[in-house]
């Protein structure tokens, strides 16, 4: 195995195991049916947030029954989730639009399965704001770190920061809503990891120029890959999907209510471990 192709697979161990080992092959199944048709990854998109939608509103019902159907919904909701991207490369059609529409359709449909679930039982409310709330900050979180680990494995330079400029560098071009969007969410990353928050007004002036060209070389990608080793695997396990597939196989088994309490404990309790480890090992 060459350099290059053993710096992909070990990028690829901080991809979450549950997709990785589940939603990943089964996406891969549904892309080869769709990548010789005409469906594009943005109408996949779109059908995730109609499947999710439908979920949300089967969980506010409130039966087991309910329940059952909707996780079986949700699933198919995170598997949509991984067909849209590995169809739009395997199309050679991936765009910024596409990555933007794909997170913001995450969100809503996440939340509105929250807000279903909500309606849907009698207690537990907290518990599902709390759920909800470090499920968004393990999202957050797990996005900046995956970038920033992926890039400087594969290419040589954190991918957070060429990210902020490159989004800069576009919203200058094109004034879009989405992009500032997209852009206040990476600076959102950047304050919870680095501590201090860049407004667009202030960044021509403070950040524009700091970015360069200053790439770490193979060996040092080499040595930075074997030291990171282990935080890639923590931060596998902290990801969105492992939360929101527990879910499902809760809402399966008709234990949301009962089971919702320690879970809730269980993540908390996980993130806050693995932003005190990460802290130690970067």
């Amino acid at each position: 195995m060459n350099a290059s192709t053993d710096q992909v697979s070990s990028a690829e161990e901080i991809i979450e195991p549950v997709n990785r080992y589940l939603h990943n092959p089964l996406a891969a199944s549904i892309v080869q049916l769709l990548k010789d048709t005409s469906v594009t990854p943005n109408q996949v998109t779109y059908f995730s947030v109609f499947v999710g939608l439908v979920s949300a509103y089967i969980f506010s019902i409130g039966t087991l029954q309910a329940f059952f159907f909707a996780g079986i919904l949700l699933e198919i909701v995170l598997i949509l989730d991984c067909v849209d991207g590995q169809l739009a490369r395997a199309k050679g059609c991936s765009s910024d639009l596409g990555r933007l529409l794909d997170g913001i359709a995450g969100y809503v449909i996440y939340l509105s399965v929250l807000t279903g679930i909500m309606i849907g039982i009698d207690k537990e409310h907290i518990s599902l704001v709390v759920f909800g709330l470090i499920t968004i900050m393990r999202g957050i979180a797990y996005d900046y770190c995956k970038l920033t680990i992926i890039t400087t494995i594969q290419k040589g330079y954190d991918g957070s920061v060429k990210e902020i400029l490159d989004t800069y560098l576009k919203i200058s071009k094109n004034n879009s809503t989405l992009l500032k969007i997209y852009y206040y969410y990476l600076q959102l990353q950047r304050l919870i990891f680095c501590g201090y928050f860049t407004s667009l007004g202030k960044f021509v002036g403070s950040e524009k120029g700091n970015y360069n060209d200053c790439f770490l070389s193979s060996t040092e990608r080499k040595n930075y890959q074997n030291k990171i080793r282990p935080l890639m695997v923590a931060w596998s396990w902290n990801g969105v999907d492992l939360p929101l597939f527990t879910l499902v196989l809760m809402s399966l088994f008709g234990v949301v209510e009962s089971w919702l309490f320690p879970l809730v404990c269980f993540l908390v309790l996980q993130f806050i471990f693995i932003m005190v480890y990460h802290r130690t090992q970067t």
